[in-house]
């Protein structure tokens, strides 16, 4: 059974920021709550205002171990970009779907050529009929 002090909840604060862990009520450090955060084995401990709280949820010590592992912040350490590497990527990725749309058109092109096609001759004709047809289109040839 968990005692007062060891209360586990998931903390929403104002300002979209939720904490997970155990929760003490305000108290010795001016009225502010406390919460101790799971951190692999040990715990690190932040303080709030009554006045931040948006919400509390009070779940079991695992959930409120689970919700730490899944949304952990990552701290974020990429280089800044210039505006100059910004415009080449740029300028590489408009060349790549320019020579892609030209690949597609070219399919286009290509798939449209095969469909142009004549189709096969009807066993009941020759090649010689084919071609007759083909030099007298739309006129008659004996008349």
């Amino acid at each position: 059974m968990e005692t007062q002090s060891e209360t586990w909840a998931i903390v929403e604060m104002m300002g979209h920021l939720t904490l997970a862990g155990r929760v003490t009520k305000p108290g010795e450090y001016g009225g502010l709550w406390q919460i101790d955060i799971p951190d692999g084995g040990t715990f690190h401990t932040e303080f709030f205002s009554s006045q931040s709280v948006y919400r509390i949820r009070i779940v079991s010590e695992e959930i409120a171990r689970a919700y730490v592992s899944k949304n952990e912040i990552i701290e974020y350490d990429a280089p800044i970009v210039t505006r100059e590497e910004h415009q080449a990527a740029l300028a590489r990725a408009t060349y790549m779907v320019d020579r892609l749309q030209g690949q597609i058109a070219e399919l286009q092109r290509r798939l449209t050529a095969v469909n142009a096609l004549p189709a096969a001759v009807p066993p009941e004709m020759d090649e010689w009929d084919v071609m007759l047809d083909d030099e007298t289109e739309g006129e008659e040839p004996w008349g």
